[in-house]
C-alpha cells in the first residue's frame, strides 16, 4: 500500500512533470537557436531533462518548508540552497549568483540589493526588443569555463548597443550619462568634465580622450559597456581589477585590422596597459600585465567563436539573429517589404565581402594559443565562403521576387508573393508547398556547392522570426543555374528594383524557372494574377 506521503510525493512530481514539459521542450528549443558547446554532445539535452525535474521538486521542497516557517511557530525561516544554480534557475538569479561567485574569487564582496541591481540592468539591457543574438544567453554562451575576470567582464560587454537599442535607457543613462554629450546624431565624450580615476583609467585603456567623436563602427558600444561596469564594480573592486575587466571588454570591439606599425589590436591595448599600469600605480609586473592581455585575447575570441564553429547551419542561424538587430524593419515580422528584406541581404552580404578572416580571432604572446587561433581562422574563412554563396543565392531569389513585384504594381510585403509565415494558430499556403526542389543531381554543366545547397534545400539550424530556416525558392533556383548562374545573374540583383533590372533578372534565368515561379505567385497573390499573365506574355514576345 501507497502511504499519504508518497501518494502526495507521486502526485507533486507528476504536476511538475507536466508544468516543466514546456520548459523542456523551450530547453531543446534554446540548445538549436544557439548551437553546443564543442565540449558538451547534443544528447545532454536528454540527460538535463530529469535534472530539471529534480531541481523543481527541491525547489518545491525549499517553498514548502518556507511557507511552514511562515505561518507555523519557526522564529525564522528555513536555510536554503541560494547559492545553487541548476538547469531551471532564471536568467537573473543566474546572474545574481555568478557574480557573487566571481566576486569572492577575487576576495570581494557585495549584498544581495547591489547584486541585484547589476543583474537587473544586464538582464533589461539585453532583453530589449532589438536584441535577436546579443540577448542574456549570448553572455553565457562565451562565460563558459571562462575565469572571474573574464566573467565580469561578460556580462557587461554587450549591454550598451547605442544605435540598435536607440540610445541609452534610463538606468544606463543615470550611470553613465555625464560621459556622453549627442548632437545632431553625433555621440561624443564630454570635455571639461572631471571625472574620477577609475573612468579616467578606463579610458586611457581604450585609448580615448575627451571630446572624442565615439564611432559605433570602432569601440563606442564596448567603450560605454566597459564605463558602465566600471561605475557598478568599481564600489567593490579596486583598480587592478578594474583595469582588467576593462582591458576584456575593449578587445571584444571586432574585426580590427593591423595598425600603421604592423602591430594586432592586442598589442597596442597591452601596450596602452603599460601606461595605465604605471600612470595609475597598479603595481603589476610584466607576467601579469601580459596575462592580462592574454585573458582579454580571448574573451574576445570568445565573443566571435560561432564564426568558427565546424556547423555551419547554426552559424548561418547565428548570422540570420544578428539581421533584425540591424535592421528594424525585419523585428516586425508580419509586416516587411520585398525591399526591406532585400536591403537587409545587401548590407549583411557586403559585411561578409569586406571581412577578412585573418581579423576575427588574436593571440598574444602564446604560441599554444597561436595554432589554436590559426585553427579557427581557418574555420571562419570556410564558413565566411559558404555563407557568402548562401547570401547570394538569396539575394538573387529575392531579387526574383522584387522583379515581379516590379513589374506588376510595385513593392510589397514579402507575405503577398511567398505567404505568410508559419505562426502557432494559423497556416496558409506558401511558396514551399508549390515549389519544390528535390535532391535531384543537377543537369550536365550545372556546377553545385554541396555545402551551400544542403543549406538552402534543408536549412539553417532554426528558425527566425521573420524567415522560414530553408530557402525553397532559392535552392530551386540554384539547382536549375548552379554556382556560374548565380554569378552571372548578380549584376541584376540591385536594391531597389527598378524596371530595367527586373526585366534583366528575369531574362536571364531559364524561362522554365521563371514561369515556375511567377505561376506560383499567381497561386498566392491574388490580386496581381492578371499583371503576372500579361507580365509573362510580354517576356515570352521578347524572349
Amino acid at each position: 500500500m501507497i502511504s499519504h506521503q508518497s501518494s502526495a510525493s507521486l502526485s507533486m512530481r507528476n504536476v511538475l512533470s507536466r508544468s516543466l514539459f514546456v520548459k523542456r521542450s523551450s530547453v531543446s528549443s534554446l540548445e538549436s537557436n544557439h548551437g553546443h558547446d564543442e565540449k558538451e554532445p547534443k544528447s545532454s539535452s536528454k540527460q538535463k531533462r530529469p535534472s530539471l525535474l529534480r531541481s523543481a521538486l527541491r525547489a518545491r521542497n525549499r517553498v514548502k518548508d518556507r511557507r511552514q516557517s511562515y505561518i507555523g511557530s519557526a522564529s525564522h525561516p528555513p536555510a536554503s540552497e541560494t547559492s545553487e544554480i541548476f538547469l531551471g534557475t532564471t536568467w537573473m538569479n543566474r546572474l545574481v549568483l555568478e557574480m557573487q561567485t566571481c566576486l569572492e574569487d577575487l576576495d570581494a564582496s557585495t549584498e544581495y540589493p547591489c547584486l541585484e541591481k547589476w543583474a537587473c540592468i544586464v538582464y533589461e539591457s539585453m532583453s530589449a526588443p532589438s536584441r535577436t543574438f546579443h540577448s542574456v544567453q549570448h553572455v553565457f554562451d562565451i562565460s563558459i569555463e571562462a575565469n572571474s575576470i573574464q566573467k565580469l567582464a561578460a556580462y557587461f560587454h554587450d549591454i550598451i548597443y547605442y544605435s540598435i537599442d536607440g540610445g541609452l535607457s534610463e538606468d544606463q543613462d543615470a550611470l553613465i550619462g555625464d560621459l556622453i554629450c549627442e548632437k545632431d546624431g553625433v555621440v561624443s565624450i564630454v570635455k571639461g568634465e572631471t571625472f574620477e580615476n577609475n573612468i579616467l583609467m578606463m579610458m586611457d585603456i581604450f585609448g580615448f580622450d575627451a571630446g572624442k567623436v565615439l564611432d559605433p563602427f570602432k569601440g563606442m558600444n564596448e567603450f560605454l559597456s566597459a564605463a558602465l561596469a566600471v561605475r557598478c564594480y568599481q564600489d567593490v573592486l579596486g583598480p587592478v581589477h578594474l583595469a582588467q575587466i576593462a582591458a576584456c571588454i575593449e578587445a571584444t570591439i571586432p574585426f580590427r585590422k593591423l595598425d600603421a606599425e604592423g602591430k594586432n589590436p592586442i598589442e597596442c591595448l597591452f601596450e596602452r596597459m603599460v601606461k595605465v599600469n604605471d600612470t595609475y600605480n597598479l603595481k603589476l609586473v610584466e607576467i601579469e600585465l601580459v596575462k592580462s592581455a592574454q585573458l582579454a585575447a580571448d574573451l574576445g575570441n570568445r565573443d566571435l567563436g560561432n564564426f568558427a564553429t565546424p556547423e555551419r547551419a547554426v552559424f548561418l542561424s547565428n548570422t540570420w539573429n544578428l539581421l533584425p538587430e540591424s535592421n528594424i524593419s525585419l523585428r516586425n515580422t508580419t509586416v516587411f517589404r520585398i525591399s526591406n528584406f532585400a536591403n537587409a541581404l545587401q548590407k549583411m552580404t557586403g559585411f561578409f565581402e569586406y571581412l577578412d578572416p585573418e581579423d576575427i580571432f588574436q593571440s598574444f604572446r602564446n604560441a599554444e594559443y597561436e595554432a589554436i587561433m590559426a585553427k579557427k581562422t581557418e574555420a571562419a574563412r570556410q564558413n565566411i565562403h559558404v555563407a557568402l554563396s548562401y547570401m547570394n543565392c538569396k539575394r538573387l531569389s529575392i531579387a526574383v521576387v522584387a522583379a515581379i513585384a516590379e513589374l506588376t504594381g510595385g513593392d510589397a510585403p514579402l507575405a503577398l508573393f511567398l505567404g505568410d509565415l508559419p505562426e502557432r494558430h494559423h497556416v496558409s499556403t506558401s511558396i514551399e508547398d508549390l515549389i519544390y526542389c528535390c535532391d535531384r543531381e543537377p543537369d550536365p554543366g550545372v556546377k553545385l556547392d554541396r555545402r551551400v545547397f544542403e543549406l538552402l534545400n534543408h536549412g539553417r539550424e532554426s528558425e527566425s522570426n521573420f524567415d522560414i530556416k530553408n530557402s525553397p525558392l532559392a535552392a530551386y533556383i540554384y539547382s536549375l543555374i548552379g554556382t556560374d548562374g548565380i554569378d552571372r545573374c548578380m549584376k541584376f540583383a540591385v536594391h531597389p528594383m527598378d524596371k530595367e533590372h527586373a526585366f534583366g533578372v528575369l531574362k536571364a534565368l531559364p524561362m522554365e524557372c521563371v514561369a515556375t515561379i511567377v505561376a506560383a505567385c499567381a497561386e498566392i497573390a491574388i490580386t496581381r494574377r492578371y499583371a503576372l499573365d500579361k507580365m509573362m506574355k510580354n517576356l515570352r514576345a521578347n524572349n
